[in-house]
């Protein structure tokens, strides 16, 4: 194949240049340079502030301290918010363990909605059949506490999708504790990054032979 004959490269979604966000005691990170396209990505760093903050910033949840951050073209921080739903994050978006799965579904879809609309009892159905897949889903009267940190991390996801924003971003992947269960989780992220790019945040390094993931190892203070 001719040089004239290949395909361009996809264009970037998300871009980060010399990013960098400072903590009370010093930087969480520095230097960081990121070129993310759409589909799947994993952003693999300690798990902790660092990473979550890195996450939220390339969200627009943050405004970083040094450095860009450009999201579908945006650079202000309200702006990129505007492209970016974000799922499992602690103190964002926990539920109330008290509150049954059809409720938070509920709710989310009324805070999403014009005031004037009916939100149907079944809403966020076609997000949950997306993100479970073959899995079986919870009920619509299990309760949030009797959810496993699996069904939880996938819920949490459901209600973010619901915004149709164009990219996930998501919490610390080491929130589902089981080996097994963890591996579900990332090959769901797989089905939803065919539609919504998605940006997930682990610990370990994962196998990015088995999915088409994209791992972008920041190290700790930098890359």
């Amino acid at each position: 194949m001719d040089a004239q004959d290949e395909p361009e490269p996809d264009p970037p979604l998300i871009t980060a240049t010399g990013l960098g966000v400072d903590g009370e005691h010093g930087p969480l990170f520095s230097g960081v340079d990121l070129s993310l396209t759409a589909g799947f990505h994993a952003i693999r760093m300690p798990g902790g502030p660092e990473q979550t903050t890195l996450l939220l910033t390339l969200a627009g949840r943050y405004k970083p301290s040094h450095g860009t951050v450009t999201v579908l073209g945006d650079k202000h921080p309200r702006a990129i918010r505007k492209h970016c739903a974000i799922a499992a994050f602690d103190d964002i978006d926990e539920l109330d363990e008290s509150v049954s799965v059809q409720t938070v579904l509920a709710e989310q879809r009324r805070w999403l909605a014009p005031w004037y609309s009916h939100v149907p009892i079944e809403a966020g159905q076609a997000e949950m059949d997306l993100v479970f897949g073959e899995l079986d889903a919870p009920a619509p009267k299990t309760y949030i506490v009797e959810l496993s940190d699996l069904d939880l991390f996938l819920l949490r996801i459901t209600l973010a999708l619901l915004s149709q924003r164009p990219i996930l971003m998501v919490g610390d992947l080491e929130q589902v504790r089981d080996t097994t269960r963890r591996a579900t989780a990332v090959e769901r992220l797989a089905t939803i990054s065919k539609r919504f790019t998605v940006v997930v945040g682990v610990t370990n390094a994962l196998d990015v032979s088995e999915h088409d993931l994209h791992e972008h190892h920041i190290a700790t203070g930098g890359n």
